[in-house]
């Protein structure tokens, strides 16, 4: 499973990496047009949104991964030993319930028929493609949580 879930990671960081670029060179092609020719790509604000929802839900299931979350450690630090790790395993098992429920009502958002029926004004991308952002990204956490439980108990 740890090789798995190592596959996923990469390739969700390769996924964040290239919309950031796309992103980029769209917003700089924007500016150079706007500036220099006096002509504005109709499409970039679009696609430079759509791609920063889905470097937002991809950049935090990868940021879940390594820890990098925010979060409050002020419990931990006091706990000792046992308690220390029964500690964890609740949060953890707080951000599973609480990721697959994001997931089933993300899933549900994006599959409804009015998500289904809609069209993006300028590029004309289906709209379910910019929502399946919600479920990948609540998808990936959610394996990576219990990834992180199984880690847990194993190494108890």
């Amino acid at each position: 499973m740890d090789k798995f879930i190592a596959g996923l990671y990469s390739v969700s960081k390769w996924l964040v990496a290239a919309l950031v670029a796309a992103m980029s060179v769209v917003i700089i092609a924007q500016i150079i047009s706007r500036g220099i020719f006096h002509y504005s790509i109709f499409w970039a604000e679009e696609l430079s949104r759509f791609c920063l929802i889905w470097i937002t839900f991809i950049g935090a299931s990868a940021a879940y991964k390594n820890v990098e979350m925010a979060a409050l450690d002020l419990l931990e630090k006091k706990i000792s030993g046992k308690f220390r790790w029964l500690n964890k395993v609740i949060i953890e098992l707080l951000v599973l319930v609480f990721v697959v429920t994001a997931l089933y009502y993300g899933v549900i958002q994006t599959f409804s028929p009015s998500i289904m029926n809609q069209v993006s004004p300028a590029i004309q991308l289906p709209m379910f493609i910019v929502y399946l952002a919600i479920p990948i990204g609540f998808g990936l956490m959610s394996l990576y949580s219990i990834s992180s439980l199984i880690r847990l108990i194993k190494h108890r």
